[in-house]
């Protein structure tokens, strides 16, 4: 599994880095693995305080702790889930924009030329 998911960050990281030049590489491979690993943690944290506020409540209802940790751990792998689609949404939607953004530029035409020698 760990394998599968390697891939998964290695493929990101590529797609990300491309059309960047090469003086910027740097710069934009250290800010796309610190978004990861800032948004990993952000990511355990809310989810962590979804498990635990559902299994809290779900306790004080008086259930037993297997029937609230259960309970929790559904919450937060629904709000996961939900937080899952929503990227997917907006992954697909986003997807080819930097080409778009692209051809919508001008090609250079001659009087550009000329201006730039």
């Amino acid at each position: 599994m760990a394998l599968g998911l390697g891939a998964v960050f290695v493929g990101v990281q590529t797609a990300a880095n491309t059309g960047v030049p090469a003086d910027k590489a740097g710069l934009a491979a250290a800010l796309i693995t610190a978004s990861a690993t800032v948004g990993g943690a952000l990511g355990l944290a809310i989810f962590s305080a979804i498990a635990a506020g559902r299994t809290r409540h779900v306790l004080m209802a008086g259930a037993p702790l297997p029937a609230a940790l259960t309970a929790g751990f559904q919450a937060a792998l629904l709000a996961c889930a939900i937080v899952l689609v929503a990227a997917a949404v907006i992954a697909t939607r986003a997807a080819g924009t930097r080409q778009q953004l692209a051809a919508a530029q001008p090609a250079p035409g001659p009087e550009t030329m000329a201006k730039a020698a």
